[in-house]
């Protein structure tokens, strides 16, 4: 999620709407803090009046929002009302289709399942996100398939890069921390945050 959110600001800057798409980035990260039924509502006005530039990019962000309404949606109650990201988060909740059985097949993971997880996670603050990207951050690669490596480094760099943003996912890690029980290597990464 940081790195779609990094070449996303990179190209809001080049479109001159930096300031305002930048706050809807700042929203989409910090949703799960502050959730009501008026935030999600804005949330979603903002997200259809920047589709364009967000179908440009062409980066995944549309997908991610269409993620986040689905499950704030689904974890409240409150209504889905966007007119673009809206067929693809009911989609999402059907849990039919190609992609939303993807979505919630925890066995193919890959680096982009690791932004979904992230963006679950600022959607609802439910630490069963965190959870599945604690699962690869911080292994040691070697244990893995070599094409586990992509994933392993993703989760370990965005997982200690949220633990400096956000107190909700520092507060994890020093939980598993303290818990025990991990191999050398995660612990060293641990100790790293």
């Amino acid at each position: 999620m940081k790195k779609i959110l990094f070449f996303f600001s990179l190209f809001l800057a080049s479109t001159g709407f930096a300031n305002e798409l930048a706050k809807f980035g700042t929203q989409m990260s910090y949703f799960y803090q502050k959730p009501s039924a008026a935030s999600f509502l804005q949330f979603q006005k903002h997200a259809d009046k920047h589709a364009p530039a967000f179908k440009k990019a062409k980066n995944g962000a549309d997908l991610l929002i269409s993620l986040m309404i689905a499950r704030i949606s689904e974890k409240n109650g409150w209504p889905i009302e966007s007119k673009v990201f809206g067929e693809k988060a009911k989609e999402v909740l059907k849990g039919e289709s190609k992609l939303a059985k993807y979505i919630n097949d925890d066995g193919k993971v890959d680096p982009g399942k690791l932004d979904m997880w992230w963006a679950q996670f600022f959607a609802t603050g439910d630490e069963i996100y965190l959870e599945k990207i604690f699962m690869f951050a911080g292994q040691d690669p070697k244990e893995f398939e070599a094409r586990m490596s992509l994933v392993i480094g993703a989760a370990s760099w965005s997982f200690k890069a949220n633990c400096k943003q956000h107190k909700a996912v520092k507060a994890f890690a020093l939980k598993k921390k303290s818990g025990g029980g991990y191999s050398t290597f995660k612990m060293n990464y641990l100790n790293s945050i």
